[in-house]
């Protein structure tokens, strides 16, 4: 497999997904965490699930961009 460098900037759909996911992973981090009582815990759990989260999704689109037929 070729190095591309490319593979290693985000576009700008990407950086509006991961800033939504970070977002809604914080959002339900401190959602349970008041319920749990530890919130800065569940805050910072939710932001890495959700950054997690968008990484595997940009990976998805990129791989159905590359092996798209239409």
């Amino acid at each position: 497999m070729e190095w591309n460098n490319n593979m290693m900037y985000l576009s700008d759909d990407e950086i509006k997904v991961l800033a939504m996911y970070l977002a809604y992973g914080a959002g339900i981090g401190v959602f349970m965490g008041i319920f749990s009582e530890n919130i800065p815990l569940y805050f910072s759990l939710g932001s890495v699930v959700g950054i997690v989260v968008s990484i595997i999704v940009c990976i998805i689109n990129k791989q159905r961009e590359k092996f798209d037929l239409n």
